[in-house]
């Protein structure tokens, strides 16, 4: 019998490492939201503009530096309502969108995030996210340099800020950049695989 005892408790002992090894939880996804953490720039100054004379597309262009998935869209605005944000895909020679949702927000200033399906996005492919609204947060730098891009921010390389009139009230991802001034009030929540 004390044989038997000497051979098996080394593996009974091996068995309940392994238990224990296996049952540890794996690290929860992050989540990363890089657009907003633009309004945390440095030397900044904020233009509220409550309501513009006209509706605007505008956005980010951005490439994951990882593969991964967008499981939510957000927007923060400086009114209350619903507002459109778009999801696209910016590989081929017109934009495509991936994913079009009214998110909306019952007070103003208010950060809104929305559940979606899981999109996945590879590593080094080029994405937009954009609001179709007439109302933003304009940030410039104080001292009236531009911004730089790209820029790095987690695990999203955020490439320009673009925007333009819509005269259509059909969402359109915009092609005109601008590094003077930049709007972040629409995000992607991005977990890296």
């Amino acid at each position: 019998m004390r044989f038997l005892k000497q051979v098996v408790a080394p593996f009974l002992s091996l068995g309940l490492l392994f238990s224990i090894i296996s049952c540890e939880k794996d690290d929860p996804a992050v989540q990363e939201s890089p657009i907003f953490t633009l309004f945390g720039e440095t030397a900044i100054q904020i233009d509220t503009v409550e309501q513009a004379a006209d509706t605007w597309d505008y956005g980010f262009a951005f490439s994951p530096l990882k593969s991964g998935s967008i499981a939510q869209l957000g927007m923060k605005l400086p009114v209350s309502g619903s507002f459109k944000v778009t999801l696209w895909d910016l590989n081929g020679t017109t934009p495509v969108a991936l994913v079009s949702q009214n998110l909306s927000a019952q007070a103003a200033h208010q950060s809104i995030t929305q559940d979606i399906t899981g999109v996945q996005v590879e590593k080094g492919k080029k994405y937009g996210i954009s609001i179709l609204a007439n109302t933003f947060y304009r940030i410039t730098k104080t001292d009236g340099s531009a911004f730089t891009y790209p820029k790095t921010i987690g695990n999203i390389l955020v490439e320009g800020f673009h925007e333009s009139v819509n005269t259509t009230s059909l969402a359109s991802f915009p092609s005109e950049t601008n590094d003077t001034r930049l709007a972040p009030c629409v995000d992607v929540i991005f977990i890296a695989d």
